[in-house]
């Protein structure tokens, strides 16, 4: 059973205002959320509530769970209990249920008058802080992502795992008390640690822009899942990728793959090949990545401070941009990131 079902689950037993459990079929707790494990008496008249160990069993008609509650609950409550759950599941079935309608609401597959339907049918809230973070796995081991995702990523009242494909999941986030994309950083980080801890499995995730209603997810999603195709193309050793950190990415993705061709070539050359060393780039980007400070790169490098001014001196004599100038700088690492707009015009596909 996903996390997503359980939370439903468990505000509906919540607004019955008594002590409910629903076990599965080995008796372990699976709400409240838990590791208790009690003993599940014979059930195989699903309509006879039976006492045992203090408490009342009843089991959920055609499914593997059961629904316990504390001797001396109305029996009304605990029937009326099993059939809440009973209809869950069977909405959960149905065409994918509310995960479904959040599925064609992401890749925005409905029209104006089913978002409203879903809305109401499913309880989805058309109005709440929320975020699409996009759960990319690679090696899954024959299963699919959601399946070991849901295992794994807890999940807040308001927040829904929804599968996209075998490889990707989308968490829409709730984003009450979350004030800024570096609070979304830090959450996707410790994602990242959970997952890996729990499985060995590494996770990118691609984050889209705050979306304030429902209509305005399937925005969020799409910024998510560019924000991984640039990110993959323009920061290939970072494994979070956050679609307003990307401007400027985002920028030369749109640039066209003849016309960055034609600038990369205008300073990476035959002329200037001999100059641009493995050495030579790797002191530049470490150069760049330090705020063009001469001390700090030095010390990042292990090398003398005059090395890397006798590099930076040779790169100006042979281009006539002198990184350590600003705008000279921007010149050279939008020349620079020119090759992989020509290289990766292709869309990844997720």
């Amino acid at each position: 059973m996903n996390q997503q079902l359980i939370v439903r689950i468990t505000q509906a037993f919540d607004a019955l205002q008594s002590r409910i459990s629903l076990l599965d079929e080995s008796g372990l707790v699976l709400v409240p959320y838990g590791d208790t494990v009690l003993s599940v008496p014979d059930l195989s008249n699903e309509s006879e509530i039976v006492s045992s160990q203090g408490a009342l069993f009843l089991a959920v008609p055609g499914q593997k769970y059961s629904v316990v509650v504390p001797e001396g609950t109305p029996e009304d409550v605990l029937r009326l209990a099993v059939q809440l759950v009973q209809a869950l599941l069977l909405s959960e079935d149905a065409s994918g249920g509310v995960t479904g309608a959040y599925q064609r609401l992401l890749q925005n597959e409905l029209s104006a008058a089913e978002v409203d339907a879903a809305v109401s049918e499913y309880h989805i809230p058309s109005e709440l802080p929320r975020c699409v973070l996009l759960l990319h796995m690679v090696q899954v081991q024959g299963r699919n992502a959601i399946d070991i995702l849901s295992e794994v990523i807890p999940l807040s009242v308001n927040d829904v795992l929804v599968a996209m494909d075998n490889h990707n999941a989308a968490l829409i986030k709730c984003t009450s008390g979350i004030e800024d994309i570096e609070d979304l950083h830090q959450l996707a980080g410790a994602l990242q640690e959970t997952v890996l801890g729990e499985t060995g499995l590494p996770l990118t995730i691609g984050i889209g822009e705050f979306a304030h209603t429902v209509s305005e997810l399937h925005q969020s999603y799409r910024q998510a899942r560019r924000a991984m195709e640039i990110g993959r193309i323009f920061r290939q050793d970072e494994s979070i990728h956050i679609y307003s950190s990307l401007l400027l990415e985002r920028f030369l993705a749109d640039i066209s793959p003849e016309t960055a061709a034609h600038y990369h070539g205008l300073l990476f050359n035959r002329r200037t090949a001999r100059l641009f060393s493995e050495e030579i780039l790797h002191t530049i980007e470490t150069f760049f990545r330090k705020d063009l400070n001469l001390s700090d790169t030095a010390r990042q490098l292990y090398i003398h401070r005059n090395t890397l001014v006798y590099r930076l001196d040779k790169v100006q004599r042979m281009t006539g941009l002198d990184l350590r100038r600003f705008d000279d700088a921007v010149t050279f690492k939008m020349l620079l990131e020119m090759k992989k707009c020509a290289a990766n015009k292709t869309k990844i596909t997720l």
